[in-house]
């Protein structure tokens, strides 16, 4: 192989090389600008779903009141074990203009309102049917997932995982301040 050829060849893999190493970390600063994760102190993300009567719900319909926010399925034992604590709580808070909203994630409408009216649950329930609101919105990976979020859309506390009624109360207080 002449010097020219080794000349070129190695200037031709460290240009591609370069152009990768660009690309990649376009990749990365576009993916960065893009994630909305929530996080506490920043603003919850905005959604607009269905709930049970078919009634579309916004997130931002609830400004002035403080939202408790639980991402749930029926098939989740945990989600499940948490309810009934879920409904002391909002019979002991409403009044004073506490919000609860149940997303399911991706059930049909059927069994979902078969599971809130055998156990009577009366807060606001709506269904994730895409994902959009799971995943791109709130980024959940596992339920249940909880977000606290204050009278101006701002969220003060998370919990991932499974609640009891005394830290619902403690996360709850976070965001009533």
């Amino acid at each position: 192989m002449s010097k020219f050829s080794e000349h070129t060849s190695s200037r031709r893999t460290w240009i591609i090389c370069g152009l990768l190493v660009i690309i990649l970390l376009g990749l990365l600063v576009a993916q960065s600008c893009v994630s909305v994760s929530p996080q506490i102190g920043h603003r919850a993300p905005d959604f607009t779903l269905v709930d049970l009567e078919g009634n579309t719900v916004r997130l931002s319909d609830f400004r002035g009141k403080v939202v408790f926010l639980n991402f749930w399925a029926t098939q989740c034992l945990p989600c499940l074990v948490e309810m009934p604590d879920m409904e002391e709580l909002y019979q002991e808070y409403r009044d004073e203009g506490v919000v609860i909203i149940g997303v399911n994630v991706g059930e049909p409408k059927s069994i979902v309102s078969y599971f809130v009216e055998e156990n009577g649950y009366s807060w606001t329930f709506v269904i994730d049917t895409t994902g959009e609101v799971f995943i791109g919105g709130y980024e959940v990976i596992g339920i249940p997932s909880s977000f606290f979020i204050d009278r101006a859309g701002i969220i003060r506390a998370i919990n991932r995982g499974y609640m009891n009624k005394a830290t619902m109360v403690s996360k709850l207080a976070e965001a009533m301040r």
